[in-house]
């Protein structure tokens, strides 16, 4: 009887507690979504969608999508799946492929009662992101603030913390992190709510004075451009060419290799 009451228990923690979907919070350009088995329909801020929905960015176009709390940005020319939106009683799962293109995303830390796991896959990396903002583009990984494990097919994996940069698009290694540029502040919290989120859309009230334009964030491809010598001679490039060539293949945002990467966020 007490294992019969402890197997209730068990399913009555991890049981999906209703179905949960995902909702574009701001639409720019030409942005389309197409449900399993679908037509491809035009994105519009407010529509919702089931797992197993992809979404696609045109060229200039740009879409931000609210998922059990946390903001995932899909910037230009990009493609991503929902493969799955979970909630229960332990925490929340969410797990994207990138199909193409480049995402950044801003993730719901755990909170003391609940874990939040929060993982993005492509082609060639897996990273793994605890409370966490950061910006993945296949193979290479900026990380705003946060924690993120970066793993390649090879189960090779590094730490990446805020303000660094990595990359697992070069055969069976990732690169040692770099720094380059301060951590950020984190977006939304562990404990925060709706508004947190809310806030990220609303536009910064007037402020008296001149204007003081905030830091660019550096892109990823320029990111390689100037840091991938160094990376690739981390990972043991004995030559000058050799250096060179890998530093051109860094900079293509997937490689077509038969690998498997990632980006998997559990947020504590």
């Amino acid at each position: 009887m007490k294992a019969v009451f402890f197997l209730f228990v068990v399913m009555a923690l991890t049981a999906p507690v209703g179905a949960d979907t995902a909702v574009f919070r701001e639409v720019k350009g030409k942005v389309e979504y197409q449900i399993q088995g679908d037509e491809w329909l035009p994105a519009k801020v407010g529509v919702e969608f089931p797992v197993g929905t992809a979404v696609s960015t045109g060229f200039k176009s740009t879409a931000a999508i609210e998922l059990l709390g946390s903001v995932v940005f899909v910037k230009p020319l990009t493609r991503i799946v929902i493969d799955a939106l979970a909630r229960n009683t332990l925490g929340t799962k969410t797990s994207l492929t990138l199909l193409a293109g480049k995402v950044k995303a801003e993730v719901k830390p755990s909170s003391a009662t609940s874990e939040t796991t929060f993982s993005v896959k492509s082609p060639t990396a897996t990273a793994s992101v605890r409370g966490t903002g950061f910006e993945f583009d296949g193979q290479n990984l900026l990380v705003d603030h946060g924690d993120v494990r970066l793993s390649n097919r090879f189960n090779i994996s590094r730490s990446v913390q805020g303000g660094e940069f990595a990359s697992a698009g070069r055969g069976a290694t990732v690169s040692a992190p770099v720094p380059v540029k301060p951590a950020d502040k984190q977006v939304i919290t562990a404990g925060g709510g709706q508004e947190e989120v809310d806030a990220i859309f609303q536009e910064a009230p007037p402020t008296a004075g001149p204007a003081v334009p905030p830091s660019p964030a550096p892109d990823l491809s320029s990111v390689v451009q100037t840091f991938g010598s160094q990376l690739i001679l981390n990972n043991g490039a004995p030559t000058k060419s050799e250096v060179t060539q890998a530093v051109q293949q860094a900079t293509q945002a997937v490689q077509a290799a038969n690998s498997t990467a990632s980006v998997t966020v559990n947020v504590q």
